[in-house]
């Protein structure tokens, strides 16, 4: 085996033990918030001995942001997967929040540290970051919506703004992310409820919306 080889095994290894302690880590943060949590806490969840901690993280707080940043990563991802234009924007609209909504399944921890009665600004959590709390989230997530939505909707299949329409399919898609239903509907069921909802509303078949169009089959 080359050095250089080596080396990247090394740095494979490195990067699968902070993934493995930041996803562990998630559990600590969510069942008893960020001010609680001591390294002696994660390193355990991890399984690790807490002076061992310091060989992939410098601090508590290194840890929170860095499973922040992971989300975040792992979200934006799901923003750059292949599109299939020939297929209606609601077939495209749900493969993309199937995604996100796998995503949240595989991260219900990570994500319920974005929840709306959670707010890590409090005192004693990390410093600001782009999830910092639910609101900045969902406002990075109606961003990154409306530039998919540039890129991947044409002009003629939308009857608002780009904008607008990212705030509605952000509202109703972040609701089902962080807070699911309490039936466990699967991921791909939801994705497809959110879409259906974003795209024709509430209304039952045959019956007139408040704005006078008719509601779309649930």
């Amino acid at each position: 085996m080359t050095v250089r080889a080596s080396t990247a095994r090394r740095e494979r290894a490195h990067e699968r033990a902070r993934r493995d302690i930041l996803l562990a880590s998630a559990g600590v943060f969510a069942r008893g918030g960020f001010a609680a949590a001591t390294l002696a806490d994660l390193a355990e969840a991890a399984g690790y001995a807490p002076p061992s901690l310091y060989r992939y993280f410098e601090s508590k707080e290194q840890i929170y942001r860095s499973l922040l940043d992971l989300l975040l990563e792992e979200l934006a991802a799901t923003f750059e997967e292949p599109v299939d234009r020939s297929l209606p924007l609601a077939a495209r609209l749900e493969a993309l929040l199937r995604s996100q909504a796998r995503l949240a399944s595989s991260r219900r921890e990570v994500f319920s540290l974005l929840a709306p009665h959670r707010e890590p600004d409090a005192p004693g959590a990390p410093g600001k970051h782009p999830l910092t709390s639910f609101h900045d989230g969902v406002s990075l997530y109606e961003r990154q919506l409306a530039a998919w939505l540039r890129r991947n909707a044409g002009r003629r299949e939308l009857r608002c703004p780009v904008e607008d329409a990212a705030r509605v399919i952000a509202g109703i898609g972040s609701a089902f992310h962080h807070r699911p239903p309490a039936d466990g509907r699967e991921p791909d069921v939801l994705a497809r409820l959110a879409v259906d909802l974003a795209l024709n509303g509430i209304s039952a078949p045959g019956r007139a919306g408040t704005n006078g169009t008719r509601g779309a089959a649930t």
